[in-house]
C-alpha cells in the first residue's frame, strides 16, 4: 500500500514522474502477473525510457511561466489518472487487485496536487522564494520519494 501511495504522491507533485517510477520497479522486478493484463506494458524497457524522457521534459516544463496550475481540472484529472497507473501497475506486480492500487494512487495524487501547489505558494510568499527555485526543491522532493517507494520488492 505504501508503494502506490508514495507513487501517487509523486504523481500529484511531477504527473509522469510518478508512472515512470512505477514501470522502472516493474523492469527492476519483472511480475508474472503483470504478463499478458493490460498492465503488462509498464514492464517493457521501452515505455519506461518514454516516461523517463517525458518527465525529464516536465521537470524543465514545471518552471516555464504561464503553465496551468497543477489543481485545474485538467492538470488534476491526469494526474490522478497518473497516480491510478502507476499504483495499479505495482499493486498488480505484487499479485493484489489493480483497482486497489489505482484507487489509492489516484487519492494520494489528488490531495498531494493540492498540498504542494498551496506549500509551494506559501513558501514562495513565507521566504520570497522564486518559483523555479521552489519547483526545483520540490523535484528533488519527487525524486527521492520515487527512489524510496520503488526501493525494494
Amino acid at each position: 500500500m505504501m508503494r502506490a501511495v508514495g507513487l501517487g504522491v509523486v504523481s500529484g507533485m511531477r504527473s509522469v514522474m510518478g508512472p515512470a517510477f512505477a514501470s522502472q520497479y516493474a523492469n527492476r522486478y519483472p511480475s508474472r502477473q503483470l504478463n499478458g493484463s493490460p498492465l503488462g506494458f509498464m514492464q517493457k524497457e521501452n515505455v519506461m525510457r518514454g516516461l523517463q524522457t517525458i518527465t525529464a521534459g516536465e521537470l524543465v516544463a514545471d518552471k516555464v511561466p504561464g503553465v496551468l496550475d497543477r489543481i485545474s481540472p485538467g492538470g488534476l484529472v491526469g494526474r490522478a489518472a497518473a497516480g491510478g497507473l502507476a499504483g495499479a501497475t505495482v499493486y498488480q506486480s505484487g499479485g493484489d487487485k489493480a483497482w486497489r492500487g489505482a484507487l489509492i494512487g489516484a487519492v494520494a495524487a489528488i490531495a498531494a496536487s493540492y498540498a504542494f501547489f498551496y506549500l509551494r505558494k506559501y513558501a514562495g510568499k513565507k521566504y520570497n522564494l522564486k518559483d523555479a527555485f521552489a519547483g526545483g526543491v520540490e523535484d528533488v522532493l519527487a525524486v527521492g520519494l520515487g527512489v524510496g517507494a520503488t526501493a525494494r520488492k
